[in-house]
């Protein structure tokens, strides 16, 4: 049990190796849900990041993510969501052509983590900001 999850944790880091993914996700979506201006992450001056640290997030993610069962396993997940102002995340969406059953589930995972974010910064102001996850699945 603790191999399995060893292995399940370095398949979910792995996906700093493969971060710059060959399709510019960033430019895909339009979050314009309260209203307020949404940036992406190479527009503001203090990226996005975890409170305690990435490797809490994969930790998670690799305790919680259930595989589908009966389905052809993906290489990679790609997720994006905003961090908000005040830490929380919002609007998770899966942007990459994935069976319907792994977004989901990378939508349920991401959506039970609670850890607060600290937010971005544009100008000395906290502001909304997208942030793409690249997630590397690499069983064996």
């Amino acid at each position: 049990m603790k191999q399995l999850q060893i292995q399940l944790l370095l398949f979910f880091i792995s996906f700093t190796i493969f971060a710059q993914s060959e399709i510019d996700y960033s430019k895909k979506l339009n979050h314009s849900v309260s209203g307020e201006k949404v940036y992406l992450d190479k527009d503001v001056d203090i990226k996005p990041k975890l409170m305690y640290g990435e490797n809490g997030m994969y930790r998670f993610m690799s305790r919680n993510f259930k595989f589908p069962k009966n389905e052809a396993p993906v290489p990679k997940i790609i997720c994006s969501f905003i961090v908000e102002t005040d830490g929380t995340i919002t609007d998770i969406k899966v942007l990459n052509n994935i069976p319907e059953n792994f977004s989901k589930e990378a939508i349920r995972v991401m959506t039970k983590f609670d850890e607060p974010w600290y937010p971005a910064v544009k100008d000395n102001k906290q502001v909304r900001c997208q942030y793409i996850l690249p997630i590397i699945i690499d069983r064996i």
